[in-house]
């Protein structure tokens, strides 16, 4: 399996994305010329769509990746102005600059976008209650249950 980054005058490396996130993308950012540096790196598809690595670091490349596709570099950038305040905006804006040069020659259709942030799922809280419906018919005592559902002990 292998990708291909296409970066700076038309440059192209070769990375083997069989690996976490945070691997392959401080190889490429290394490979790419800007490894001393506190630029953020990312890759966009051929159609500009932005893969959003850094936020699955952990994971392994090729889940995010398809094989022997080409992708763009590309540098994100924190989108702030004098009016931002991050209490108010729960998800931070990004602006993607692509790193390689005439990009829209290379790629027609290329035009720059991440995918919409989902939402976290508030977990329901299920205080005092079984998982299971078999857990509701548990007795510590041993009991029986009744065609009415209850469940009733024998007392000795």
């Amino acid at each position: 399996m292998f990708i291909l980054v296409k970066y700076g005058n038309n440059e192209t490396l070769l990375c083997n994305p069989s690996c976490a996130v945070v691997n392959l993308l401080t190889s490429i950012k290394k490979r790419a010329g800007y490894g001393n540096t506190d630029l953020v790196v990312d890759i966009a598809d051929e159609t500009g769509l932005v893969k959003e690595l850094d936020t699955h670091k952990a994971d392994h490349a090729h889940k995010h990746l398809t094989s022997h596709a080409t992708y763009v570099l590309v540098r994100k950038e924190l989108l702030q102005d004098e009016n931002f305040d991050p209490r108010a905006t729960p998800y931070p804006q990004y602006n993607y600059i692509p790193l390689l040069e005439k990009y829209e020659d290379l790629f027609p259709n290329f035009t720059i976008r991440s995918a919409e942030i989902q939402k976290p799922l508030k977990s329901k809280s299920r205080l005092g209650k079984s998982p299971s419906p078999a857990g509701r018919y548990s007795t510590k005592q041993g009991g029986r249950k009744t065609p009415g559902g209850k469940v009733t002990t024998r007392r000795k």
